[in-house]
């Protein structure tokens, strides 16, 4: 990736510059504007190609920056990495209600995304200045290493040692999700040590 997010002053890691600070919160609405990105570019956008391809993107954000561009929580599921947060808006897209879907991401959703079946539907264009530029370049690479991949392609490659450890957890606990560390999906990466040196600062 050749541009940063100057709107943070951002720094790439691997140039030796300090990298921005990490989202302190999930804002829901960065998160819808980064499906509409995703479902916009795909031929046909099913929930499980948009949550992994979302997971890539936050990999590959946090490879360059240090930090995670969603600022979700993932959690381990059977089929790979699940953005939480992420995934409620999605059910809340779907019609479900729970405790665990807030009130608001029902109104978020409302005339923006719709899913059938297992298929997302975007009934927009993403609002590309609610997003920032290293994460439209995170996720515009990921679509283009991983978009339109075979499901059980697509599945092997997110099953890395980070969702391992998650899903190992959950298996243990009889929990159908596992809890991920960021810490541990740094130590997937290629410039791991580099990482989590600054993570951990």
């Amino acid at each position: 990736m050749s541009e940063i997010d100057k709107s943070r002053n951002g720094k790439h890691i691997s140039a030796g510059g300090t990298a921005p600070a990490r989202e302190k919160r999930f804002s829901p609405i960065r998160a819808i504007e980064s499906l509409l990105f995703i479902a916009q570019r795909l031929k046909d956008p099913t929930i499980h190609e948009v949550l992994k391809l979302r997971y890539f993107a936050d990999k590959l954000h946090l490879s360059e920056y240090g930090w995670i561009a969603s600022g979700d929580d993932y959690v381990a599921m059977q089929f790979g990495p699940v953005a939480s947060n992420t995934y409620n808006l999605i059910k809340a897209a779907r019609g479900e209600q729970n405790e665990w879907i807030h009130p608001i991401f029902v109104e978020l959703v409302d005339g923006v995304i719709r899913v059938a079946g297992k298929q997302i539907i975007p009934l927009r264009e993403p609002k590309l200045e609610i997003l920032s530029t290293a994460d439209i370049e995170c996720l515009t690479e990921a679509i283009k290493q991983y978009g339109n991949m075979a499901f059980d392609d697509r599945t092997k490659i997110s099953h890395d040692a980070a969702w391992e450890k998650g899903w190992d957890t959950a298996s243990a606990d009889d929990l159908k999700a596992g809890a991920m560390c960021l810490t541990d999906i740094a130590s997937t990466l290629e410039n791991a040590k580099e990482v989590l040196e600054y993570i951990q600062s």
